[in-house]
């Protein structure tokens, strides 16, 4: 399964906060356009989505920054 994260700002902070999920673990892949790729074992994906998008909820640095999570 592969998750696109789409983010012009602070992009290091959220690729890194995204590998350090333990469960399930993340594989950046590299761009594509603005969004950032990342892979992960196929499962539950609006589970898996809403983990990531919690995880990076939960990061003061990035309040009032706009971020988009999707997967395909």
């Amino acid at each position: 399964m592969k998750i696109l994260v789409g983010s012009v700002a602070h992009t290091e902070l959220i690729k890194n906060t995204i590998l350090s999920i333990d469960e399930p673990s993340f594989v950046y892949e590299g761009k594509k356009g603005l969004n950032m790729v990342f892979s992960c074992p196929d499962g539950d994906e609006k589970a898996i989505v809403r983990k990531v998008k919690d995880t990076l909820k939960s990061l003061p640095e990035l309040g009032g920054v706009f971020y988009n999570v999707s997967s395909y």
